[in-house]
C-alpha cells in the first residue's frame, strides 16, 4: 500500500486504526484539536484542528497529492468532516449524508427505526426547555436523558419521574453541540454490540459481542465478550434489521457499529449506530474472534480498495476496559510486564502513565487503557481476563 490516510481524531479509540494503517504501509496524518492527543505518538504527521472544522483541515492539506483516504474511526463527531473532505478531495465512497446524520442524531435514528417498523420505545427530543419536559410526561418512567449527538456515555441522566426531567435535560444539553437532548424510555434487557461491514448496500459481515456496562447513572461500557449468547435465528434477525437500516439510509459501503438490546420478551431493539468502527478494542476483538479485520476493511472502504470480510474462525475473546473509580494522579502502573506474559493476551494498550491525572470512569473518555484476550473456550478467555485484571493496576495519589 502507498499513500497517506487523514484520520480524524487522536483519542484512544482511534489507536487501532493508526497501528493497522502503518502495518498496511500507509503514512498517517492525525487531525485533533488537542496537541497531546493519545494517538499522537503513533502518527507520521499532525494537524492541530477541530475535526468539526473541515474547512480548516482542507486549508492545511489542500494540494497534497498523496492523500488516499480519510476516516473518522471510533468517533461520530468527525463523520460530517469525513464526508465533506472525501467529496472535496474526490476520494471514493464518502459515507451517505443520511448515514452520517443517523450516527450523530439519536432522534433521527429512532425515527428511521420507527419508519422501518422495528421494535421501539417512547421518546421525545428537542431543546432543553419547559416544552420538552411537558412532552416527556407522556413517557413510561424511568427515562434516560441524553445529549442528542454526544457519544461515549457523556451527559446521560436517569429520571425516575417527570419532575426530574427539566434539570436532567439542562445538564445533558451541556454535552450536546447544539444543546439538543433526547428523553427515552429506559429499556431492561441484555446489551450487545454489533460490528458490521457494508458492501454494495448490504451487510457483508456482522459480529456480535455481549456488552457489560457500569450501573446507573453512567452506563459506560466495561467489556465485550464473544461469542455472544444469540440464537441463530436472532443473528439472522439482526442481519435483516441492519440490511433495512443501510438500505433506508443509502449507506453503500463502509463499517457500521450498532448498540442493541434484547428485552425479556425477546424483542430486539436497535439503540444507536455509527457509520464507523467501534471503540473499546472492538476491531481487535472481531479480528481475533472471527478472523475478520474490520479496521483494515474500513481503510479499504476509505481508499476504494477491495476488502475481504469472510469469517475464518470463531474463537472466544474478551475486550475489557481498564479504568478507575477514583480521581487522582497515577504514581505507578504496576504489573504490565507480568500481564504481557499471559498467553491468551493479544493486545494491551495503556493510555495512562505515571504523573498523569485521571478521572473516575463516568464516560468512555476516562478509560486508562484496554486489553484483548482470545482462547479456544469462553472459560479460558475469562480466566485470562481475570489474571490480567488481578495483576495490572494503577496506583494513584493526590486528587484530580
Amino acid at each position: 500500500m502507498t499513500g497517506t490516510l487523514v484520520i480524524l481524531g487522536g483519542a484512544d479509540g482511534s489507536a487501532s486504526t493508526y497501528l493497522r494503517a502503518r502495518e498496511l504501509g500507509y503514512r498517517t496524518i492525525c487531525v485533533d484539536r488537542r496537541g497531546d492527543a493519545v494517538a499522537r505518538p503513533l502518527v507520521d504527521e499532525f494537524v492541530l484542528a477541530s475535526i468539526r472544522d473541515p474547512q480548516l483541515i482542507a486549508k492545511e492539506l489542500d494540494g497534497r497529492t498523496d492523500i488516499a483516504g480519510v476516516l473518522s474511526p471510533a468517533s461520530d463527531t468527525g463523520l460530517p468532516a469525513q464526508r465533506w473532505l472525501a467529496q472535496r478531495w474526490l476520494l471514493p465512497d464518502p459515507p451517505a449524508a443520511s448515514a452520517v446524520r443517523a450516527s450523530q442524531d439519536k432522534s433521527f435514528f429512532r425515527a428511521v427505526c420507527h419508519r422501518l417498523g422495528f421494535a421501539g420505545y417512547g421518546y421525545v427530543a428537542g431543546s432543553a426547555d419547559r416544552e420538552l419536559a411537558l412532552r416527556a410526561v407522556a413517557l413510561r418512567f424511568p427515562v434516560l436523558v441524553k445529549p442528542l449527538d454526544a457519544q461515549s456515555s457523556r451527559g446521560i441522566q436517569v429520571c425516575a419521574d417527570a419532575s426530574e426531567v427539566a434539570v436532567a435535560a439542562r445538564e445533558a444539553a451541556r454535552f450536546a453541540s447544539d444543546g439538543g437532548v433526547i428523553v427515552e424510555e429506559q429499556l431492561v434487557g441484555k446489551h450487545y454490540s454489533a460490528e458490521a461491514f457494508v458492501e454494495h448496500g448490504q451487510i457483508a459481515f456482522v459480529g456480535v459481542s455481549a456488552r457489560t456496562m457500569t450501573p446507573a447513572p453512567y452506563f459506560v461500557t466495561t467489556a465485550h465478550r464473544v461469542p455472544a449468547d444469540l440464537a441463530p435465528e436472532q443473528e439472522l434477525e439482526l442481519t435483516e434489521l441492519l440490511n433495512g437500516v443501510v438500505a433506508e439510509l443509502g449507506y453503500l459501503r463502509g463499517p457500521l457499529t450498532i448498540d442493541l438490546l434484547i428485552d425479556p420478551a425477546g424483542r430486539m431493539h436497535l439503540i444507536e449506530m455509527g457509520a464507523r468502527v467501534g471503540g473499546n478494542g472492538l476491531g481487535e476483538l472481531v479480528r481475533y474472534a472471527y478472523g475478520v479485520d474490520t479496521v483494515a476493511a474500513s481503510i479499504a472502504a476509505a481508499t476504494g480498495d477491495p476488502a475481504d470480510v469472510t469469517p475464518t474462525r470463531l474463537r472466544a475473546a474478551i475486550s475489557e476496559v481498564l479504568y478507575t473509580e477514583q480521581p487522582g494522579v497515577v504514581t505507578e502502573v504496576v504489573g504490565a510486564d507480568v500481564a504481557a506474559t499471559v498467553p491468551e493476551l493479544v493486545e494491551l494498550i495503556l493510555f495512562a502513565s505515571a504523573g498523569q491525572e485521571v478521572l473516575p470512569y463516568h464516560n468512555a473518555a476516562n478509560k486508562l487503557g484496554h486489553f484483548v484476550v482470545v482462547a479456544d473456550r469462553p472459560d479460558q478467555a475469562a480466566a485470562a481476563a481475570d489474571a490480567i485484571r488481578a495483576t495490572l493496576r494503577f496506583d494513584l495519589s493526590g486528587a484530580a
